[in-house]
């Protein structure tokens, strides 16, 4: 037996869903989780390919 995560009532098995509060795996918070890490992987990118664009036009100046 394990225990549900949201409510503490007990349930048949990890994966399934709670009986009580129906909360089963938590699919859309990880798909949230996984967007925000995309979002910012993308900045993260975006800062770095400016910077980088801005060293090059520094390079290219002089």
């Amino acid at each position: 037996m394990a225990t549900c995560e949201k409510c503490g009532a007990r349930k048949r098995r990890w994966p399934r869903s709670c009986p009580t509060c129906r909360a089963g795996s938590y699919r859309a918070d990880a798909a949230v989780l996984g967007a925000d890490v995309s979002v910012a992987a993308g900045l993260f990118g975006g800062i770095r390919r400016a910077v980088t664009g801005l060293v090059r036009r520094i390079i290219d100046w002089t």
